[in-house]
This record gives structure tokens, sequence and C-alpha cells, in this order.
């Protein structure tokens, strides 16, 4: 079961200022791997992919479909030997309760959150006894703030008081066990402890959701400005460092996304965890420009699509939305609606969507707040929604603009897996426009309206060199990112040694080899210096029904 690794001490009480947190046992540097949590009590995918990926290993089967479990048929395996783990870790238990949901469900899936409950019931004896953490509940606090006891009515996530007593109720009820007052009020305790100690198992990469939880990683105390962040890689989650750490130097991760507004962060924060966070970024009312110049380790920027550290230090923009109560207003305004996902529409519907969100944050635009929730969200799905129609030119342009105005803002350190997204999808999206590319000539002769944007953004137009170099960086960063097995940094790889293979390019191969061992030469640099420009999100302008007038 669950234990604290090595590289990392335990300290403090539930009682202690701060409750219990994490200390690292040795230094570490940006990017390091601090720890690696691989015995998860509960790592389960979301309900509509239990059937198609492996419960036992979560890893993405690139064969054959995984197999039904024989007996509740309701959750899949990759191999024999996956099945057999999960069946001795806790299945033998759960495939009972399977079985109960078919015939009282009518087929229907076991909720997630549910059947997280009903795992965390049949283990929570033994992993508490096992590792000696035991994990706060914070029931009373639930109670609480769900009957408007906060003052705060207004709610961003995480299930009402109800909700978690129809939990409650559900498990209690498919674990075949009597519905007593005791019997329920241990479940709904369990319930909340999986809110406030569980992490969302995010992997877009593979079109894995789910959940997990682990109670040592469960220790990690929070801050806005984060020393460390974690990754999922099947059932093991990874914690990396995101600046330099020092020994015996607590590490902490944050517990929502931190591009958030300091209310939106405080509200959400208060309403999942109970508690209100007083990191220097909280306390002083840091916006996401304070927040970068403040970060230490920008000069690992300089093998970056941003190497002019200049543009890190000398924000024009740094303080002025901190200071803008107009702006702020009107964020306030637009930010839950411009920040909801746009999956399952169809394209007319989204098309709409965007332009109007669009159109919401121009007074962003207008101040040259490009870092600024919501506008890095809504211009990220717009991309997406040009890559899916196949428009891979205004994709492009859109791209360009957040990995130059957004991305590293947002996230300062070069290998923050969104940053390093940009860089991929840049460099795979340049590929896609480019004739040259495509047809494995040595020089790509850009198809309009892509030559003209592209001069704009990069000191070249050759866009197969643009294309390798910003692969190149992607590929050098994956692994800090995430691991060698990270999906795209995999992709980046086998894209990169096609692009190598490619004939005529010699001098340009040499070129970026140089480039990669820090060449400090103008060519070099010019492949990748970046001018900013304001026509970047013009590509799209169009159809977002903005003929012919510039938006920003």
């Amino acid at each position: 079961m669950p234990t604290i690794p090595p590289t990392l001490t335990l300290h403090g009480t539930p009682s202690s200022p701060g409750g219990r947190h994490l200390r690292a046992a040795q230094p570490f540097k940006p990017g390091d791997a601090i720890a690696y949590f691989a015995e998860p009590c509960i790592a389960i995918p979301d309900a509509p992919t239990q059937a198609l990926v492996c419960n036992s290993c979560l890893l993405p089967s690139p064969g054959a479909q995984p197999r039904l479990c024989t007996g509740c048929k309701a959750i899949a395996y990759c191999s024999v030997a996956c099945q057999k783990a999960d069946w001795a870790r806790v299945h033998k238990e759960e495939c009972k309760v399977f079985r109960r949901v078919q015939t009282a469900a009518a087929g229907r899936p076991l909720p997630t959150p549910v059947r997280a409950l009903v795992q965390m019931l049949l283990l929570t004896e033994k992993m508490e006894s096992s590792t000696g953490l035991r994990l706060e509940s914070h029931v009373e606090d639930f109670r609480r703030h769900s009957n408007g006891g906060d003052g705060e009515p207004e709610r961003l996530e995480g299930p009402s008081w109800r909700d978690l007593e129809l939990q409650a109720m559900g498990a209690v009820h498919y674990l075949g066990r009597e519905a007593s007052p005791q019997n329920i009020a241990n479940a709904l305790e369990a319930a909340c402890k999986l809110q406030v100690n569980s992490f969302s198992r995010l992997d877009p990469d593979a079109g894995q959701t789910g959940l997990y939880m682990h109670p040592g990683l469960a220790m990690v105390n929070h801050s806005c400005t984060p020393s460390a962040f974690v990754q999922f890689i099947g059932r093991k989650a990874v914690l990396r460092a995101y600046r330099s750490i020092q020994k015996d130097e607590e590490v902490t991760i944050s517990y929502i996304a931190c591009e958030l507004h300091r209310s939106h962060r405080q509200r959400s924060l208060k309403e999942r965890y109970h508690f209100q966070c007083s990191c220097p970024r909280c306390k002083d009312d840091l916006d996401v420009y304070e927040v970068c110049q403040a970060y230490p380790h920008l000069d690992l920027n300089r093998l970056s699509l941003m190497p002019d550290l200049n543009i890190f230090s000398n924000s024009p923009t740094s303080g002025s939305f901190r200071t803008n109560g107009a702006l702020q207003h009107v964020v306030d305004e637009i930010f839950l609606e411009c920040s909801q996902p746009l999956a399952d529409m169809d394209f007319a519907e989204r098309s709409k969507l965007l332009g109007n969100r669009w159109k919401k944050c121009e007074p962003l635009g207008k101040d040259k707040l490009y870092a600024v929730e919501p506008l890095p969200r809504v211009l990220s799905e717009a991309s997406v929604y040009f890559t899916e129609l196949g428009k891979f030119s205004h994709s492009l342009a859109i791209s360009c603009f957040l990995a130059l105005n957004c991305d590293p803002f947002q996230y300062p350190m070069p290998f923050h897996p969104f940053r390093v997204k940009g860089m991929l999808a840049v460099g795979k999206l340049i590929s896609n426009t480019g004739q040259g590319y495509a047809t494995g000539a040595a020089q790509s002769s850009i198809n309009e309206p892509m030559e003209s944007r592209l001069k704009q953004v990069f000191d070249t137009t050759d866009s197969i060199t643009v294309a390798q170099a910003a692969l190149m960086m992607g590929a050098w960063w994956g692994p800090k990112a995430h691991s060698e097995e990270w999906q795209p940094y995999q992709e980046a790889v086998e894209v990169l040694k096609d692009v190598e293979t490619i004939p005529g390019r010699s001098d340009e191969k040499r070129m970026l080899s140089l480039w990669a061992k820090g060449w400090a030469g103008s060519r070099g640099r010019a492949v990748l210096q970046t001018r900013c420009t304001e026509a970047s999100p013009g590509a799209c302008q169009s159809c977002f029904g903005y003929h012919g007038h510039r938006v920003w």
C-alpha cells in the first residue's frame, strides 16, 4: 500500500499551521523528478471510458481493444496479468457491485464518483492501517458551505451536500450493506475525503480522464505559485520540480488552475479544500505578468519560442490588469461563460459561440493583456476548431500567437506541459501548411496566406527548418514536462526522424545542430527569433464575423 517516497519527508500535524506537508529530502533542479507514487489506493478511468481502457494499468492499448471482465462485463483489461492484479487489488469485491448495478440500473455504468467511493469504502481500513496516514474529510465544512453558511452562494465546482448524500447512499446500496445511519455517515465521510484528497487524472493526449487518490501525494500542500507539478503515467503519479528546490524546503503544487483570477481561485479552494490561500500571489493579488517576472530560471527560455528574455523582464502590461478595476469587472462577467468547453457541438454552433466569446474578450485585446484569462482559453478553443475543420493555416496563426503572447507568461518555464505542447503544435502545423514537407522537397514554398504570416512571426520562410526547430525544442523539454512515454513527445521524435530523411538539407541540418548545442550566431537565433504581431489572430477574423476589420 502507499507510502511516502524516500526523496520526501513528512512534517507537521493536522492541527499545526499549514497542516501536514512534504519537504524535499535532497535538492532538485527544474524539471527533475522529485518522487514517483506508484501504488495508489484508487486509480480509475471515468465511467464513459471504463470499458475501453485497461482498468488496471490505465495505459493506452495501441493494438487490440481491451477485453471486458467476464464476471461483470463492465470494465476492461488489456491482459490476463492486469486482470489478475486488479482482481487481487479490489475487483474481487467490486465485481459484485457492478453486477448489482446491472440489475438495478438497466445497464447504465456506475458513476465515477460512486465507483471511487465504493473502492474507498472497501480499502479505507486497510489503507489507513498500513500507511498511518489518516486523511482529513472536512465533513462539517462541506455541510456548512453547502447550506450557505459561508455567505458565498455562487458555486464554481464540487458537489453539494445533497450530491454527497446521494453518492453515499448509492455506494452503501451497491455494496449490499444496510442503509443504517452509521453506514451512511461512514460513506459520507469517505466521500468528503475523496473530494479533499483525490486528483483528477486528466490525460487529454490519450483521451482519458479519471480519478487518482494516493494518501502520500495528498500530503503535498497547495500554492498558487507552486514549486512542483504532477503528471500521471498509467497508475503512477510523477511529482516534478517546476523550479529549483533546496533540501528541507517544502514542496508545493497547485490544486487548481493557477491562471484563474484570485477571486475564482479563492472561492474554488475554499469550496473544495476548505482553506484560504495566503501565498504571495494571493496576498498581493499579482496578475499573471507579475508572477511571471518573479519566477526564477527565466533564462531557460533561451531554448524556447521566446528566447528574448527582455520580453519577460520588461513587459509593459505587468501590473496593469491588477490595477484596472473596470477591466477586472468585465472579466468577472465573462469568465465562466467563456471558460465552458465546446466539445460535442457541431461546427456551426461552435463557430457562433467562438465568435461571441471573441467579441467579449475584446477589452483584454485592446489593452494587450493577451495572457489574461479567458482570452487564452478562447484562442485555444479556436485553434482546435480550425484544426478539426482542416484549416491548418488559421490554426497555425492562432497557435503562434498563443506560443508568443500567452503561454510564456502563464507558464514561465519552457518545460511546462502546455508550453511543450504549444511548441509541438506549431511544428506540426507548419509542416501541415508547407507543400515542401508533404512532398519531401528540400525547400518549401509556403502557400498563401501563410507565407506573409510566417514572415511576420519567424525570420525565415523555410517551413521545414522552423518546424524542425520547434519539434526539436519540444522533444528536448518533453521528458521534463512529462516523461519519455508521453504521447506528444513520442510523436515529435517520430516526425523528427522523418524530417531528417529529407534529402538536400545538409546546410540546414548542420545549422540546427549548432543551434541546438548553444550556437549564438545570428543565423541560429534567426530560426526562432519571433516578432510579436497583432496580425496573428487575424487569420480567423473572417470566420468570426469581422469581415475586413482588424479586431485588435
